[in-house]
């Protein structure tokens, strides 16, 4: 399995490293050893239900709504919502976009220009990774320049197309394709082609936390990612989370 999986994290990667947001290096830690792939159920892509807890962005360009997993990351989720309720993630800025790929917000901009999610490593928050939740298009994810950690800040996903192209998600099938495991072997195929369906970052698979995914505001996300950045990925424009509310979602 070992292997497999760095021939994974080989042909698909996302990069963080030398933005502007923090200057951070991309983190070496992933958990996606200790997955057991034959109990993996894609919660993401299925429809959300009445009651389930969700998070509302309103941004400057358009509204976002997405679900929150706290049955499954509860420590991120638990945090995400107090900091929301408390009011630290209005009026803040979207700081960092990358390409295609995802754009970056919370915390708060420190002395030196860059920006930071927490006073002191106390304040970190071990990161949930879980075998049912990955980073496709929408998802939520935690984020802190430190392996195996977040802090306040997040970033919402997009779809890193020079990277999960049919190609390279053929080799990985070829490469699931081989597993002895009836169960498993079908379940990554399926993971695989779920992402070339509907897009994503395939390469923070392990690394960082997801603990939510857009089910309204796709559109709004490719317009915030398409915005012009300079040399260290900062947005040209000002592009403003204006508010993030908690709620239930409730079926209309």
């Amino acid at each position: 399995m070992k292997k497999f999986l760095a021939a994974a994290l080989a042909a698909i990667s996302l990069s963080l490293t030398g933005c502007s947001f923090g200057g951070q290096n991309t983190p070496t830690y992933n958990v996606m050893n200790e997955y057991d792939f034959k109990e993996m159920e894609l919660i993401q892509l299925e429809p959300p239900k009445d009651g389930d807890t969700i998070a509302v962005f309103d941004t400057s360009m358009g509204e976002i709504r997405m679900v929150l997993y706290p049955e499954y990351c509860p420590n991120t989720v638990a945090a995400f919502i107090e900091k929301a309720n408390a009011g630290e993630y209005n009026n803040i800025d979207v700081y960092g976009i990358m390409g295609d790929q995802y754009f970056l917000s919370g915390g708060k901009k420190s002395e030196d220009g860059t920006y930071t999610g927490r006073e002191n490593d106390d304040e970190l928050i071990d990161n949930e990774c879980n075998v049912n939740l990955w980073p496709f298009k929408g998802a939520i994810m935690s984020f802190s320049e430190k392996p195996g950690f977040s802090d306040s800040r997040w970033f919402i996903c997009n779809t890193e197309k020079e990277a999960l192209t049919e190609d390279a998600i053929q080799e990985l099938k070829d490469s699931a394709a081989k597993r002895e495991d009836e169960v498993e072997r079908e379940k990554l195929i399926n993971l695989f082609d779920k992402f070339i369906e509907v897009g994503g970052l395939f390469g923070a698979a392990g690394t960082y936390t997801v603990f939510g995914q857009t089910y309204e505001g796709l559109d709004v996300i490719e317009k915030i990612c398409a915005v012009p950045v300079d040399e260290l990925n900062a947005p040209k424009q000002q592009v403003t989370i204006n508010s993030v509310t908690i709620s239930e979602y409730t079926a209309e």
